[in-house]
């Protein structure tokens, strides 16, 4: 017998076809979510390394599992996230000789090498602060790794409303706008305190010491590190041009 399929009966098995297709196909991927990618706020000058993270000697990244990537930083960071070599944080350390009895405060500790470093190395207390919640994941993680959590605390906190009066060493690797923003809370230091930063000096203050350092893990620029001492050794104003 022959079948004989008008016009209207075609489009239905057309679309009949269509919509097979349609449920035999497979779901489209999730895309994953896009990388987040903190940018430089300032035009103050920076070094290159500092444009984005690069890995170095330091202490390795702890398992995703164990990042709070989820949240977001209560405010736009003011710097990009980028490791301060162990070779660095093992000098800044070596010029303020921190004491078992004394207090540290790292601000903007990233993943918490230098708390940890002077834990382990000096025995001192320690509180590292950041702003970013996936650094203070980082950090809290690299701190329980080292079993030093005695000794050492990290917070999730914006660093210009901290009291640092406590403290007896602060440690930095800011900017130098940022740093000089910094003054007045370092200022409540009690006297004999010392403050080492990472590349950047503080305008208005002399530093007790400047040193260069070059780490001599392969391709490494120099790195400049500045020691201060409270009561701050305030610079005149240079005159005007």
């Amino acid at each position: 017998m022959r079948l004989n399929f008008g016009p209207m009966s075609a489009l239905v098995i057309a679309l009949g076809a269509s919509c097979a297709q349609r449920e035999a196909a497979p779901p489209p991927s999730e895309e994953a979510p896009p990388t987040v990618v903190l940018a430089q706020t300032t035009a103050d000058p920076v070094p290159a390394d500092m444009s984005a993270a690069a890995a170095d000697s330091g202490a390795p990244a702890p398992a995703a599992s164990e990042v709070d990537a989820g949240r977001k930083p209560s405010r736009t960071p003011d710097v990009e996230y980028v490791p301060t070599p162990q070779q660095v944080v093992d000098k800044m350390l070596d010029l303020v000789k921190p004491k078992k009895t004394e207090l540290l405060y790292d601000l903007g500790c990233g993943d918490g090498r230098i708390v940890v470093t002077a834990a382990k190395k000096y025995g001192v207390k320690a509180v590292g602060y950041d702003i970013d919640p996936q650094r203070v994941e980082e950090a809290k993680a690299n701190v329980k790794k080292n079993g030093v959590e005695d000794l050492v605390t990290i917070e999730e906190k914006d660093i210009f409303t901290l009291d640092l009066s406590p403290a007896n060493v602060v440690t930095l690797y800011l900017l130098p706008r940022l740093n000089v923003k910094l003054i007045p809370q370092l200022e409540k230091l009690k006297k004999g305190s010392r403050i080492v930063s990472h590349d950047f000096d503080m305008e208005g203050v002399k530093p007790d010491k400047h040193l260069k350092i070059t780490p001599d893990t392969g391709g490494e620029r120099e790195h400049q590190i500045y020691l201060f001492s409270v009561p701050l050794k305030k610079e005149k104003p240079k005159p005007a041009p």
